[in-house]
């Protein structure tokens, strides 16, 4: 991964003249003077490459921006990955980083997740965004990140070969498929459309007046935008099929002209067309017969950071609720009297509220009886109905260890959690079951204290048959003594939907006055 500093007053040029200020960049040497690194000159790109023509598009537009648009190039940073295509972020006199394979789009999200106010550019080929990095291309396309992805694509792997790629047409030769390409490639436009660009376009390298006036949109659109440019493979493409012309060697301009020639034959502007019907189509001997171009999708719809800016008022908002509902927090006395280590294991399937019940103890006692707590959950992949668990731990001292080790109490609610956690009670231990789910074997264990309570017998009659965890909250409140009778009212309240909040409260008076019988 390299990094460039984009250096202040230029650097030497191979003429030895130094490059214009980029202010003034109508009067340099060179038109593009100014955008392009004169020390990595001359470039590594085959004769015939449709990347020089790529960049000159891109810089082209880029100064367009300057000069008509105010564009401050301090805020642009150009985020290449491996390949031919790679080498752009290294000849370009801006911002760039130039990172490893597959990973450009990663690091263009960083940038802008890190810096809102940069227009972050990937410039890159098809094996680097759609092959080794199409995971990171759909999802940079389903957020809506507002970067701007150009993807050069030349049909294989060029730079190590010549290898068949993700967008090698079905039947094309390639050095690793000297019979014709046996798979079917991606259609760029329809890949990225699905994955949720709001703006994708295409063009041969052929068309490039057509190429700069949409980088042009694409760099100005707000929100994920995606251009394919479809360019030739002087070297290694066109070496393998009919559109190069043969196999000579020396003749790599001459290659890359005839297969310009050929995509001015098979190119079909076409903007209205549906990117799902923008397959390159080829014959059956994987020779190019029709490049549909045009910009397809113009979509403004918000981006990923407005997305957040949106969510971030509306949780400002909701968090001055939550102040609010803290401020008009019951103030309790802390609880007097030492409380020992109290460790409590709930469990049930599913859908019993195992897990909130745990919470609700947890947040009893740390925030009403000022007590340390740690509470720890524990459930099956089913939503609803599988194995669900819960751990509390409760001190008045400091609480090195968060996970039971020795509880000295159970609340369970099904068959399946009496025989997974009742042999890890300690002997003496208090159990407590709901007996008309549960049902102690003959062989139970009769080192420990065990309570039937009929919990969902009594929510049922109570007209809420999902308040019968709260019946046994009440129970355990009352037998265990570990939280305070006023800390589980005020916490329920605050736990449970507000519509279930005097069902709830009356399921566990009804289980607390149970407990305090036994008492």
């Amino acid at each position: 991964m390299t990094a460039n500093k984009a250096p202040i007053g230029g650097s030497a040029h191979l003429s030895g003249y130094e490059p214009p200020d980029r202010s003034d960049w109508e009067t340099g040497l060179h038109p593009m003077d100014n955008l392009l690194r004169g020390e990595r000159l001359p470039h590594i790109w085959c004769q015939g490459c449709g990347l020089g023509t790529a960049l000159t598009t891109f810089i082209s537009s880029l100064q367009w921006l300057v000069k008509n648009k105010n564009w401050d190039l301090d805020k642009v940073a150009v985020v290449s990955g491996i390949g031919c295509s790679g080498r752009v972020a290294g000849y370009m006199r801006l911002d760039s980083f130039h990172t490893t394979h597959g990973r450009a789009i990663p690091f263009a999200t960083g940038l802008k997740l890190a810096n809102p106010g940069l227009k972050v550019v990937v410039f890159s080929g098809d094996g680097d965004i759609a092959g080794i990095g199409g995971n990171h291309f759909i999802h940079a396309a389903r957020r809506n990140l507002d970067i701007t992805v150009i993807c050069v694509n030349n049909f294989n792997y060029g730079m190590t070969g010549g290898q068949v790629g993700s967008t090698t047409p079905h039947a094309a030769r390639a050095v690793t498929t000297q019979y014709g390409n046996f798979e079917y490639p991606f259609n760029l436009p329809y890949l990225a459309a699905a994955g949720g660009a709001s703006f994708m376009a295409r063009w041969t390298v052929l068309h490039a007046r057509r190429l700069e006036w949409t980088l042009r949109e694409a760099l100005e659109h707000r929100g994920f935008s995606f251009v394919e440019i479809i360019a030739p493979c002087s070297t290694a493409y066109a070496r393998w099929n009919p559109e190069g012309k043969g196999l000579d060697p020396q003749n790599l301009k001459r290659r890359g002209l005839e297969v310009m020639k050929h995509y001015q034959k098979v190119g079909k502007i076409s903007p209205e067309t549906h990117p799902k019907d923008a397959d390159i189509k080829v014959d059956e001997n994987g020779v190019i017969t029709e490049i549909v171009e045009g910009k397809f999708i113009d979509d403004p719809k918000p981006d990923l950071q407005k997305s957040i800016d949106q969510m971030a008022k509306a949780a400002e908002k909701k968090w001055k609720t939550v102040k609010q509902g803290i401020k008009n927090r019951p103030r309790l006395k802390a609880r007097k009297g030492h409380v020992p280590r109290t460790e409590l294991q709930l469990g049930g399937f599913g859908g019993q509220g195992i897990i909130s019940a745990g919470k609700i103890i947890g947040q009893a006692a740390a925030i009403y009886d000022k007590l340390e707590a740690c509470f720890t959950q524990s459930y099956g992949p089913e939503a609803r109905g599988g194995a669900a668990g819960s751990q509390v731990v409760i001190s008045s001292a400091p609480i090195h260890y968060p996970n039971i080790t020795e509880p000295g109490s159970a609340v369970i609610m099904s068959q399946g959690a009496y025989e997974k956690y009742v042999p890890l009670l300690t002997s003496g231990a208090m159990l407590l079951i709901d007996d008309g789910l549960v049902k102690p074997p003959d062989n139970h264990r009769d080192d420990i204290i065990t309570h039937g309570i009929p919990a969902t017998k009594t929510a049922e009659d109570l007209g809420n048959v999902r308040a019968a965890n709260t019946v046994m909250l009440g129970f355990w409140t009352a037998v265990v003594g570990a939280v305070t009778r006023e800390a589980m009212q005020y916490s329920l309240s605050e736990s449970v939907p507000g519509k279930t909040v005097e069902v709830n409260l009356k399921a566990f008076e009804h289980g607390y006055q149970a407990g305090m019988k036994l008492k």
